[in-house]
Parts: structure tokens; sequence; C-alpha cells
């Protein structure tokens, strides 16, 4: 749990950040640097550990690990170039598909991740539904990214990085 662990605990408070952001209006650009931050720390550990892996529940953290990794990396170089966020949602889209999987198959092995993996599909659709379905959903967006910023991801980071998960 130890990269999961350092992993979260950078995308809880980017995710806190970044609903912030939303509330405040604060410069884009130096909200930019932590999504930079979390997406390469992801990005680059999970590059490492795709080289070590030689099993396939290995390389399925990785894949999960850059999903994460990728997002971070994309709202990054939004916040940096005004992209068009139409492509990043339909990425979502595909994401919280994802993530309904992994929520659905850690069923019976454990409901923690059953319950992260569900919280964090329901953020990934939210980025679709807004982005490439064009609902207006932008007040809830803060709440719901503080909310699994904090709950999905800021807190379970302390329980693995204290070995208490």
């Amino acid at each position: 749990m130890g990269f999961l662990g350092i992993s979260l605990l950078f995308v809880g408070i980017t995710l806190v950040s970044n609903g912030l952001h939303r509330f405040f209006n604060t410069d884009g650009k130096s909200i930019a640097v932590m999504n930079l931050f979390t997406g390469f720390i992801i990005v680059t550990g999970n590059i490492i550990m795709l080289a070590k892996a030689n099993d396939i529940m290995q390389y399925q953290n990785v894949a999960s690990g850059f999903l994460f990794g990728i997002t971070y990396l994309f709202i990054a170089a939004n916040y940096l170039f005004k992209l068009d966020l139409r492509p990043f949602g339909l990425f979502s889209l595909f994401v919280a598909i994802y993530a309904s999987i992994m929520a659905i198959l850690s069923y019976g092995v454990d409901i923690r991740f059953v319950l992260l993996w569900g919280i964090w599909a329901i953020l990934w659709l939210e980025g679709f539904l807004e982005l490439v379905l064009k609902l207006k959903l932008e007040k809830i967006f803060p709440y719901l990214s503080i909310a699994v910023g904090l709950f999905a991801a800021f807190i379970p980071a302390i329980f693995m990085l204290t070995n208490k998960w």
C-alpha cells in the first residue's frame, strides 16, 4: 500500500485544491502546478512499477495508476493552455467505466476498495457529464472534488501510510 498511499495523499490534496480553486477562482497557472506535480509523481512511479511488473495484479495496479496520473496531467495542461476539454470528458467516461468495474471486482475482496472505486467512478462520470454532455454541474464539482479528495484519497492515504488500512 506504500506507493498507493503516497499517490492518494497527493491526489487528495490536489482534489481539494481543485475544488477550492472553483470556489475562489484562483489563478489557473497556480493550480496547474499541484496537478502537474501529482500527475508526475503518479506517472513516474507507475513507469518504474511497470518495469518491475511480473504478474497480472501488478499490471492492473499500474494501469489504474496511469489513469489517475494522466487525469492530473491533462487537468494541469488545461489550466496552462486552455484546451478543449471534450477529449478529457470522453477519457473520464472510460475511466468511470473502468472504476465501476474495479468496484464490482473488489466486492467480496475488500469493501473499502468497493467504496473507493465507486466514489472515484462518480467523480470521473461527473467530468464526462459536464464536459461532453454539457450538463450544468459546475456547482456540484467543487463540493464533490473536496469530498472525494478528503474521504476517498487523503484520509485513506494516511491509513495506508501508517499501516492502519
